[in-house]
């Protein structure tokens, strides 16, 4: 490894959340990594958000949860999920570009082709911002591996959506969990860990604002453990894996939601 952490950048495209933005901002000024590659997926990613065709398979499948999960998504854009140009990313310099289009994977996410294996193992780290739910030989192709955000704690809660099984279950505790990725969905191992209290957080919305606000925080920590060869660690154990919701539990956060809202504006 060199004196400085070379890290690939894996997006979803040409641009990027602001989370994600400011994530990689925090780590150039708080470590001293600098962005080697950036590689930028191209055409479809199996298992993303988008397109209509994505939409009316998620429509039959969860009936009740679309037209809720599509409010949410679409209603309120918040700051921490606007795009942002990957160019404009402050301090990112000059890394090696590459636009590459993923494979399907055998089972299911997704495989990126041996030139962009290669290109990726040219760094010493990744960090894992797109693809979807990345598989294959790229995991193991940098030296220490694929790192990828978890909003949640690996440990309790595994799946998506991100902080809402927490929310309906009335969590007093969430996390954010940087993990080396593995062929196991959403149970690396542990690169670094932020717990966030949410138990006063009237929505879901509010929830997820606390969970992606301690990002820059846990990306920080996860490169500088990388650096100085800490270890990661495997779970003890993984928590349940869980879905976009069904039935009652649809109905459950609706109400849960609502009320929340309305102290919201009260308070």
């Amino acid at each position: 490894m060199s004196d400085s952490l070379e890290v690939a950048l894996l997006v979803r495209g040409t641009d990027v959340p602001e989370w994600q933005a400011s994530a990689v901002e925090a780590m150039l000024a708080r470590t001293d990594a600098e962005v080697s590659h950036v590689v930028r997926s191209t055409g479809s990613v199996a298992g993303s958000d988008g397109g209509l065709g994505h939409y009316l398979d998620r429509a039959r499948e969860y009936p009740l949860w679309t037209p809720v999960g599509a409010a949410f998504q679409f209603t309120d854009l918040p700051a921490y999920r606007e795009p942002r140009d990957v160019a404009d990313i402050e301090g990112l310099g000059d890394p090696e570009a590459l636009a590459v289009e993923p494979d399907p994977a055998p089972d299911f996410g997704n495989v990126l082709p041996d030139h962009a294996v290669e290109t990726v193992g040219e760094a010493d780290v990744a960090v894992r911002f797109g693809f979807g739910i990345l598989k294959g030989d790229v995991l193991d192709a940098p030296d220490y591996g694929v790192l990828s955000f978890h909003h949640g704690d690996l440990r309790e809660y595994r799946g998506m959506p991100s902080g809402f099984w927490e929310y309906l279950h009335d969590e007093d505790t969430a996390g954010v969990t940087l993990q080396k990725l593995s062929e196991t969905l959403d149970g690396g191992e542990i690169v670094a860990y932020e717990p966030v209290d949410i138990a006063d957080a009237p929505t879901w919305s509010g929830v997820r604002r606390r969970l992606f606000a301690v990002s820059d925080d846990v990306l920080v920590k996860g490169i500088r453990n990388v650096a100085r060869g800490v270890e990661p660690r495997s779970p003890d154990e993984l928590g349940d894996l869980y879905s976009l919701p069904e039935g009652g539990d649809v109905l459950k956060y609706v109400v849960k939601e609502g009320k929340g809202r309305i102290r919201n504006v009260v308070g």
